[in-house]
């Protein structure tokens, strides 16, 4: 997203977990951040993620295997409403403000080419922002994630609460970030190419 010469970028709001290119955010402090991830649990777009990823699981009658009979489906949203709200809550909630690193995903936005932002985005799960703004390993993700994926043997069937199934669960869940990642790096692209509006405007 251009700016204007002379103006000063518009700042993004404390809840904007995907800041849009060209708006600066705002600090966040460990409250920020817990506020931050509770508001990105409870938005459309978190519950039609884990809506998709049981639908995927359902289709393919992957893990965790619950079968394919009608219960199954709401049954694998459920493991998926839970899996996605622990790993939120893990590494936004408890490991970023104890690690200090910001949790929020940085567009790099159309003055970059779209392999570069592409890597960009894939990369994001292992490297993210320190709260001073340096680039770190992401160890509130790898963390949060490994500590949801743990978590998993609470609630998955029997069968699948070994150490290969919750290091499967782990590896499918880090790629999943990545393509999340992707998804928010271009979906603005996307929406103006059919002409509709960005998430936010400058």
């Amino acid at each position: 997203m251009e700016q204007l010469a002379g103006m000063p970028p518009a700042v993004a709001k404390k809840t904007d977990k995907f800041i849009p290119a060209g708006f600066q955010a705002q600090p966040l402090t460990a409250l920020g951040k817990v506020n931050l991830t509770v508001h990105d649990i409870f938005t459309p777009e978190s519950a039609i993620g884990f809506t998709l990823a049981a639908g995927y699981s359902h289709l393919t009658n992957g893990q965790p295997n619950y079968g394919t009979d009608k219960g199954a489906f709401g049954e694998r949203l459920g493991a998926a409403a839970v899996r996605d709200t622990s790993q939120n809550l893990f590494s936004g909630a408890v490991f970023a403000p104890l690690l200090h690193e910001d949790p929020r995903y940085y567009v790099e936005g159309d003055n970059y080419g779209v392999v570069h932002r592409t890597l960009y985005a894939v990369t994001r799960p292992l490297i993210t922002r320190s709260d001073s703004g340096h680039s770190r390993i992401n160890g509130s993700l790898l963390l949060g994630y490994a500590a949801a994926a743990a978590l998993t043997n609470a609630y998955y069937p029997s069968n699948e609460r070994t150490a290969t199934a919750t290091a499967r669960t782990y590896g499918a869940s880090i790629g999943g970030a990545a393509l999340g990642f992707v998804f928010q790096e271009f979906v603005d692209d996307a929406l103006q190419a059919v002409h509709l509006h960005k998430r936010q405007e400058q």
